[in-house]
């Protein structure tokens, strides 16, 4: 897997805080039309990058290219942007420690700028098992599903505010584990206000918007306004509305039978009362043979084009599967998230007539699935629906009612089947993950279900926000349990 260079990616943007408060500008070489000049050579470049952030790097990576235009865009306005919104809150010139949301561990920096606090990661060490099963089922919890800030800035004392939290988690040992995370959540909005201690989210900036800083989850519960969502409309773009794949084929070129693609997609948009509105992008990819899709969302932001929005560069986060992402799923549909998907194995039958008769159970339920969506919801767009050879011949098609069980049984068949079956119809082989793609797509049509669902009963506007707020960790009710953290984007 290739290295992400996320690491890099935050302390650079930690030491552009660093600059701005400080009053440093970074070097003015360091422009985003300077850097992407066309015919720079890589040398060309690394001469116009500021020292600090050079060192950060290690100018290796910024030969290579690793150092993307995007970064260099967000790092000329990252620090201005933080420094306004602390002068907003009276915080600006304050004398700031700097930690990253994993640790001291870092790469080499620029003397005098260090890191030297973890504040928030023993914080987060003050959970236990308990308290961090209320975001992911494991023991070691999700802490970017409590705070989804990336790095912090603060400006008291470690001592004091850890016998603080010490003393919140000993008050509440024998209460429900929420009743400690809200407690400390509180507390943590009022570092924040008093600007102690400032968690920030950063996301990878879209030219030509120039980030802004945002906070959220500042408010003390006493004082929670839920969001005042209004009319919610899915926007049709040139795949249609809400949509996915359904057709199978020689996939890529590369002699094997599977699915094209493995996600549903579209855009969304939500009038909000008091605020612009909700504009994003909802992607659900990456199924597995026994889970639930990531889904996660990107704002649409103003592109190069004139009159015209591009998803962003930086997904705004993505639903906790288990705690908040199935639950939201099963609640509009009125059925478990995983209802009858069939586990792997059970399609096959003590003989050929059970297998047959398992087949035939599972493909009328889904293709009377299928129709009842693709018939009775205007918001859905599932017409690819098709299965070809290696010549691209179409072999089943679901034109007619029954072309559309024909399909479904061909699918349930494939996966019951080996390899030899689909080399014998199709001249192809078996894909290898053609069992977790079947049941991705089943769950798939789920999730499009409960969209359907929400707009036919007037509740689109909410689940939209809903899933909006449940992926960026923004508190859409008071009992929600996320910590105040600032955006920048």
């Amino acid at each position: 897997m290739a290295e992400s260079f996320t690491k890099q990616r935050e302390l650079a943007s930690l030491y552009c805080f660093y600059k701005s408060l400080k009053n440093q500008p970074l070097a003015e070489s360091m422009t985003y039309a300077g850097y992407t000049a066309r015919g720079l050579s890589s040398d060309a470049k690394l001469s116009l990058i500021d020292e600090g952030i050079k060192t950060i790097w290690g100018e290796p990576n910024i030969r290579n290219g690793n150092l993307k235009k995007e970064d260099v865009y967000s790092y000329h306005f990252h620090g201005q942007a933080l420094k306004d919104f602390l002068s907003r809150q009276g915080g600006a010139s304050k004398n700031y420690k700097y930690g990253r949301f994993d640790g001291l561990q870092g790469s080499r920096l620029p003397s005098p700028f260090t890191l030297n606090t973890s504040i928030y990661d023993d914080i987060w060490n003050l959970f236990d098992a308990r308290h961090r099963q209320l975001f992911a089922t494991k023991a070691t919890g999700q802490k970017d599903s409590w705070q989804p800030a990336d790095v912090y800035l603060f400006s008291g004392s470690e001592t004091a505010v850890l016998n603080k939290v010490k003393a919140i988690k000993e008050a509440s040992n024998n209460l429900p584990p929420t009743v400690f995370v809200a407690q400390v959540n509180q507390y943590l909005v009022k570092l924040f206000k008093e600007n102690v201690l400032i968690g920030i989210s950063l996301k990878a900036s879209t030219p030509p918007n120039e980030p802004k800083a945002v906070a959220y989850n500042d408010e003390y519960d006493q004082d929670f306004s839920p969001p005042k969502f209004g009319k919610a409309k899915i926007l049709r773009t040139s795949n249609g509305y809400v949509h996915q794949y359904m057709q199978l084929e020689n996939k890529g070129g590369s002699g094997t039978l599977d699915f094209i693609g493995n996600s549903i997609s579209f855009q969304a948009e939500v009038s909000m009362d008091g605020t612009s509105p909700l504009k994003y992008s909802w992607e659900s990819k990456s199924p597995t043979e026994n889970n639930a899709h990531v889904t996660e969302m990107k704002d649409m932001v103003r592109s190069n084009k004139e009159n015209s929005l591009a998803r962003a560069n930086a997904r705004g986060g993505s639903i906790q599967k288990d705690i908040k992402f199935q639950p939201l799923i099963a609640e509009f549909t009125g059925k478990n998230w995983n209802y009858f998907v069939p586990k792997a194995g059970d399609l096959k039958g003590k003989d050929e007539k059970q297998t047959a008769s398992l087949i035939n159970r599972y493909a009328r339920f889904w293709s009377g699935y299928y129709l009842a969506l693709k018939n009775k919801s205007n918001l859905v767009t599932l017409d690819d629906v098709y299965i070809k050879d290696k010549r691209g011949k179409v072999v089943v098609s679901n034109g007619t009612r029954k072309g559309t069980v024909e399909y479904f049984t061909e699918l349930f068949t494939i996966d019951a089947a080996d390899s030899a079956y689909v080399e014998a119809k199709y001249n192809l082989k078996k894909s290898k993950k053609f069992a977790g793609n079947l049941r991705g797509k089943l769950r798939g049509l789920i999730i499009i279900s409960a969209i359907a669902k929400a707009e036919k009963v007037g509740r689109l506007g909410e689940f939209l926000t809903r899933a909006y707020y449940s992926a960026g960790k923004i508190k859409f009710t008071v009992d929600d349990l996320y910590a105040p953290y600032v955006k920048i984007q």
